[in-house]
């Protein structure tokens, strides 16, 4: 099994807010997977489809920057979307979650308020054949996430990219360290102003 990592990047955001907010978030919508298959579940209770699993707060890790909050979301925990829409709504503000899936490929949702703002898949057919519409959806869009997080559209944009076999080798800019690949997320963080800098011990 590959690398499954998310972190979560918060604008204009203090460490202590954000302390608070995924207690928040990991107590009104985070379950077990024991709660998930109990026989006394209620999928009622969901909140928005809002499904987390395994949030543990005492087990993310924290990087405060000039520009806000960089959070390294505990190993085990599946959050992806419903997470940046969960803790986008606890504060009212933007929440980009970046997600690495298996060692394969990279990603992104950027919530504001609970609402969807935009989203990023380079591999929009990973799973299955993606309609057109699937992969419109899935593009990003640089001029979006340059406004949320005081950026040049141009210094991100050749990241927002669908991936071909083609690409794997090569760079989006000449400053990067990683090309098209999973690791490539590092540097897109990089370029909105947040360092990837934790001292985590993933399982692969």
């Amino acid at each position: 099994m590959g690398l499954f990592l998310q972190v979560a990047l918060m604008p204009r955001c203090k460490e202590a807010e954000a302390r608070e907010v995924i207690q928040a978030v990991a107590s009104k919508y985070a379950y077990s997977f024991d709660e998930l298959e109990s026989e006394d579940f209620d999928e009622d209770c969901i909140e928005d489809d809002m499904l987390i699993t395994e949030l543990i707060p005492d087990e993310c890790q924290y990087a405060e920057s000039a520009h806000g909050v960089s959070i390294l979301i505990n190993d085990g925990c599946i959050g992806h979307d419903s997470l940046a829409k969960a803790v986008s709504k606890e504060t009212g503000k933007a929440c980009l979650l970046l997600c690495i899936y298996d060692g394969d490929y990279w990603g992104y949702w950027l919530y504001e308020n609970g609402t969807a703002i935009d989203e990023f898949n380079p591999m929009p057919d990973y799973f299955e054949a993606a309609s057109e519409k699937k992969i419109q959806k899935v593009k990003g869009n640089a001029e979006i996430i340059a406004k949320y997080f005081d950026v040049e559209a141009a210094s991100i944009e050749k990241y927002l990219v669908r991936w071909s076999e083609d690409m794997m080798d090569k760079k989006a800019y000449e400053d990067d360290e990683f090309g098209y690949e999973d690791w490539q997320m590092a540097d897109f963080m990089r370029k909105l102003g947040y360092s990837y800098e934790f001292n985590e011990e993933y399982e692969e």
